[in-house]
């Protein structure tokens, strides 16, 4: 399994009187990923030209769940049972600087309060139609209506 890139959370708090974000994250977690099977090569499909959806803003999404069953290259979906979320990107995501290529999509007070255990980039909202890149496993929490979470994949090519 090809392990690739890094998956973030940054946690943050909401002012109870504006019911905006704090400015500062109150945990910032890191974890790695695997590409899977159909992710990889499409993927590679696309640096040669070839057809497939890209992972760019109007069709990339970041999924979450709660299952924390092991990462297998041919996963295609969040292994969560009914407790997943897909998210489109946020404005201006992805984002290459230089070599590094970054998705980010922000999970506001209502959306996926529950144990987050999963995380995967997609290039949809609807699995299977949508292929899924890669996924990785972590304990990361509950996230509540009280927080909103910015979840972000970043990979780059030395």
């Amino acid at each position: 399994m090809f392990q690739h890139g890094i998956f973030q959370v940054q946690k943050f708090h909401l002012d109870e009187q504006t019911g905006l974000l704090l400015p500062e994250p109150f945990e910032v977690l890191h974890f790695p990923n695997a590409y899977v099977n159909v992710g990889g090569a499409l993927l590679l499909d696309k640096l040669i030209g070839g057809a497939g959806t890209t992972f760019g803003n109007a069709n990339a999404f970041i999924g979450v769940g709660d299952s924390a069953a092991a990462v297998a290259v041919a996963q295609t979906n969040l292994q969560a049972a009914t407790n997943k979320v897909y998210k489109a990107m946020d404005a201006t995501f992805p984002s290459r600087v230089g070599q590094v290529m970054t998705w980010r999509a922000t999970f506001l007070s209502t959306d996926a309060n529950y144990a987050w255990n999963e995380m995967a980039l997609f290039n949809g909202s609807n699995p299977p139609t949508a292929v899924m890149m890669s996924r990785g496993v972590s304990a990361m929490g509950t996230k509540t209506s009280a927080n909103s979470w910015i979840a972000t994949y970043t990979i780059a090519v030395p």
